[in-house]
């Protein structure tokens, strides 16, 4: 479908002409414009395609965080709103309200359903769902409501300071013994973990008796000179909306997929 050339640059050759749904990871820059090059030849052809975009990439970059930064997320968007399409499915978006503003005939897949699996798997009788920070408060009780979660719920909450060199983030979880209870934080992504880390410390100290993680979009950083995020949950899972295995290096540096890992397919 995408074809290369030794200089980097390419082309989509669109075999099908009646090519209506495509299912297309935008993991980086190039697998953006390798999906406009697809669309772009499906529109030639007089199709408009439904696109399922199981990761988005800049969802962080989700507004002008500084008026000479750019809007990373906007940009990506204005790139496919040049597009025929009937419509484009976006799973998990860090920030549905600014997808839904910004991408013509855009529909967000909730990941409700994953969750409903997740607790599932957890097989608790004593759940807590806890959101990362409190601005994953109000998306984790949405899920709650879509799942019709009768369950406890928390959240975690951060706070930033300034110590006269640099930033200090303070993590704070409500002030309770969690002993026989279980933990599964709930959050939409990880790139680096240190939220996540943190919080699995705060939690030991409570006495919790299970901890797991689920996060609908998963990026695993190989810092030989830290601990893994795996190391610090019984359990973690994730979709297979990055990619389709996730492996850390081990101690010798070799490619090794975690044991405590478990991935539900969205496609």
């Amino acid at each position: 479908m995408i074809n290369k050339y030794p200089d980097g640059s390419s082309y989509a050759n669109v075999v099908q002409r009646n090519y209506a749904n495509i299912t297309h990871r935008i993991n980086s820059y190039e697998d953006l414009w390798h999906l406009g090059q697809i669309l772009e030849a499906a529109n030639h052809n007089g199709v408009k395609p439904r696109v399922f975009i199981p990761n988005l990439i800049d969802a962080q970059a989700d507004r002008r965080f500084d008026k000479c930064q750019s809007f990373g997320l906007k940009l990506v968007l204005d790139f496919l709103n040049q597009f025929e399409v009937t419509s484009y499915d976006v799973f998990a978006p860090h920030n549905p309200e600014v997808v839904e503003m910004h991408l013509k005939n855009s529909k967000i897949v909730s990941p409700a359903s994953v969750l409903v699996n997740v607790i599932g798997k957890c097989k608790s009788d004593n759940l807590i769902l806890m959101s990362a920070d409190a601005g994953g408060y109000k998306p984790l009780m949405k899920l709650c409501e879509e799942i019709n979660w009768k369950g406890e719920t928390m959240s975690a909450s951060k706070s930033r300071s300034w110590d006269g060199v640099k930033s200090v983030i303070t993590q704070t979880i409500p002030d309770q013994d969690l002993t026989g209870k279980d933990i599964l934080i709930v959050d939409d992504l990880c790139v680096y973990g240190g939220t996540f880390k943190g919080l699995s410390d705060l939690l030991e100290e409570k006495n919790a008796r299970h901890i797991d993680l689920y996060v609908s979009h998963l990026t695993i950083q190989n810092h030989r000179s830290s601990k893994p995020v795996f190391d610090y949950f019984d359990d973690v899972y994730t979709t297979n909306s990055k990619y389709d295995r996730y492996y850390v290096d081990d101690k010798h540096g070799e490619p090794k997929y975690p044991d405590n890992l478990t991935i539900i397919p969205v496609l």
